[in-house]
């Protein structure tokens, strides 16, 4: 039916995310992230936004990963290096950053600058990593403060060379741009946990959707139909506002609805609305959404991320095995990758000695001061 007779909507439900796809932008300046070049923006939502439990997740990883800090210098090279000095941000501080952004988007880029003599790294700066975008021949790279709005002045893509220290003179500010290598991606890469996603929108959707009920009175608890005849599209809406105002409130407004329809008999009618079983249901599917979103970020135990679930007991022992464990099959390996990188750009600033971070350590103590505050 049109909408003009309004009796009905019809509700197109959105289809599951979809991976995102990259070609070569119309004018030929840069690859799209995306099919509306803001797939980084919304990963970016999608942490910042959408699961409290996917936030959670990214937050300890980076935290397990990078939080202790790197390992204090010996020499005094690599003491000024990890000052940075002339930069914003000192390398511990860039170092989480670089981290957070691999953990939502698989990479990260850092602005680069050289001395006069293009000999030496002279400070490194941090870029979001979802303001850039890779030209066609990958030789480029473009920043813009805003994507979706990128015509504007403000926003006009400003290029940048990427890292190579035999264009340092020519090229004195460059970016040293790295993404992990994941099989069967091009340009940019896609997050680790992309085929999770659809359970992180559900845990929004389902949050919402109680606050929507709560909000309007919780679902609709009967139906009302006049069999009075289909009035105008005008009427009826007169009709729902004068009925809403005067026998709900605003309290309770939306926990009914109001139809009309051809019918022998006058007489209104009043039919319950049977919820079934929705909230057995709820709390199923919201089990089932948590487990798929753990298991989408590798996550081995959910007790180091401050999940406590069935048969643990969550004692000081199991707490360490469980740290021991995701220690080396996730936490080393990505600290190692970090690592690698700040080596290579150390290099080029007059450093031997390597870059290592601390292993991350579980507080007990400040876990039995929080019980006793509690207790």
């Amino acid at each position: 039916m049109s909408e003009d007779k309004g009796f009905i909507k019809i509700l197109n439900f959105a289809k599951g995310q979809e991976l995102p796809i990259f070609k070569e932008n119309r004018n030929g300046k840069w690859i799209d992230y995306g099919s509306d070049n803001l797939y980084p923006q919304y990963l970016l939502d999608v942490y910042q936004n959408r699961s409290n439990k996917h936030k959670a997740i990214i937050n300890r990883k980076v935290d397990m990963t990078t939080g202790q800090g790197i390992k204090p210098a010996t020499t005094e090279e690599l003491k000024k290096f990890l000052k940075n000095t002339f930069g914003e941000y000192d390398m511990e501080e860039l170092s989480v950053k670089i981290n957070f952004d691999l953990e939502i988007y698989g990479g990260f880029a850092l602005g680069v600058r050289w001395n006069i003599d293009g000999s030496k790294i002279a400070a490194i700066d941090y870029i979001p990593y979802h303001k850039v975008r890779l030209s066609p021949d990958e030789q480029e790279a473009l920043v813009s403060k805003d994507w979706a709005n990128w015509r504007k002045k403000e926003n006009y893509p400003t290029e940048w060379q990427l890292f190579d220290p035999k264009k340092a003179v020519e090229s004195p500010t460059q970016m040293f741009y790295f993404t992990l290598d994941i099989v069967g991606c091009e340009y940019y890469p896609i997050p680790y946990y992309s085929s999770t996603i659809n359970w992180i929108e559900l845990d929004f959707e389902i949050s919402n959707f109680h606050l929507s009920s709560v909000r309007n009175g919780f679902m609709p608890s009967f139906l009302l139909n006049f069999a009075s005849g289909i009035p105008t599209h005008e009427q009826m809406q007169d009709a729902y506002r004068e009925f809403e105002n005067k026998y709900t409130g605003t309290e309770n407004a939306g926990k009914f609805i109001l139809t009309f329809s051809e019918g022998q008999d006058q007489k209104p009618e009043l039919i319950p609305i049977n919820l079934n079983d929705s909230d057995e249901r709820f709390i199923m599917l919201h089990k089932e959404m948590k487990d798929e979103i753990f298991i989408g970020h590798g996550v081995v135990s959910p007790m180091l991320f401050g999940i406590r679930t069935e048969g643990q007991l969550g004692g000081r022992d199991e707490l360490l095995e469980a740290l021991a464990i995701f220690q080396s099959t996730y936490v080393n390996k990505r600290q190692k990758t970090i690592e690698k990188q700040l080596n290579k750009l150390a290099k080029w600033a007059g450093v031997i000695e390597p870059i290592e971070f601390m292993n991350y350590e579980i507080d007990f103590k400040q876990i039995d001061a929080n019980k006793n505050i509690i207790e």
